[in-house]
């Protein structure tokens, strides 16, 4: 199993953007998959797969697993695509 990366900067730098969903500011860093960033049952995955979201959006999605109105399946595709961004925002701004 993979260790997964701590990394309290790019945790600050993903609450400064704006929520996957709404686009409202971000408070919070969601960790998208345990399983995939070395993490397990009771283990946060790691930081560099996470996603920015509001506190409203972010309490949704551990209590339904998905954002209303997009489905599970949706709701993973557009989170995986969040990482995917935040991800280059955060190269771009180290080179430059």
């Amino acid at each position: 199993m993979i260790s997964p990366h701590r990394s309290a900067k790019h945790l600050r730098f993903v609450r400064s953007g704006r929520c996957a969903f709404c686009l409202h500011p971000a408070s919070e860093a969601h960790h998208v998959s345990r399983k995939s960033g070395g993490g397990g049952v009771g283990l946060k995955g790691c930081d560099l797969l996470t996603v920015p979201l509001c506190v409203s959006h972010h309490r949704e999605l551990h209590k339904r697993g998905e954002i209303h109105p997009y489905g599970p399946v949706e709701t993973r595709e557009i989170l995986w695509k969040s990482v995917a961004l935040v991800l280059r925002d955060r190269v771009l701004e180290e080179e430059s």
